[in-house]
């Protein structure tokens, strides 16, 4: 009983898991965005945001401003974001990316094998990947825009 009272005291934005440090899982997802495919491999020398999200998850609207924000300021440079959609449909989730005004690279993890290459817990989760394609942070939950800004200028070669 003890050990179970301990673990939701805890804030869930402070669990580690074995992904942080290792190569990030390659994926090859559908996009739902535009005709094509969404490929780790493509973004190869670029940081790279990668956000876990679903349409009916009140958290991810809640952070969609500021991912949007952040996005428009990096956009055009050696920053990439990603979205991956998990646990969803993807009509669903096109008219989400759609309506919140997200105009980064979504894809469908159908059976969910990259949310579990990432070691994913919940949603929305974000992942930070380094220009080596290695998994240098993580963020549980609805991220705030310094968090983001902070984790991604830490990457950025000549920045830190």
């Amino acid at each position: 009983m003890v050990v179970l009272a301990m673990g939701f005291r805890r804030d869930p934005r402070d669990i580690r898991t074995g992904t942080i440090g290792d190569p990030a899982p390659a994926f090859d997802l559908e996009r739902l965005d535009a005709p094509g495919r969404l490929r780790l491999a493509d973004l190869s020398g670029k940081v790279v945001v990668v956000n876990f999200f679903a349409s009916w998850c009140v958290p991810c609207k809640e952070e969609a401003p500021v991912l949007i924000r952040v996005w428009e300021r990096y956009r055009t440079s050696d920053v990439a974001f990603v979205g991956i959609v998990y646990q969803d449909e993807p009509e669903a989730a096109r008219d989400f990316h759609d309506r919140m005004g997200q105009t980064w690279p979504i894809g469908m993890d159908d059976a969910g094998r990259t949310a579990l290459g990432f070691g994913v817990f919940g949603i929305p989760e974000t992942f930070f990947v380094d220009p080596a394609g290695v998994i240098r942070g993580r963020h549980i939950g609805p991220i705030d825009e310094d968090t983001l800004v902070r984790a991604i200028e830490e990457l950025r070669p000549g920045t830190r």
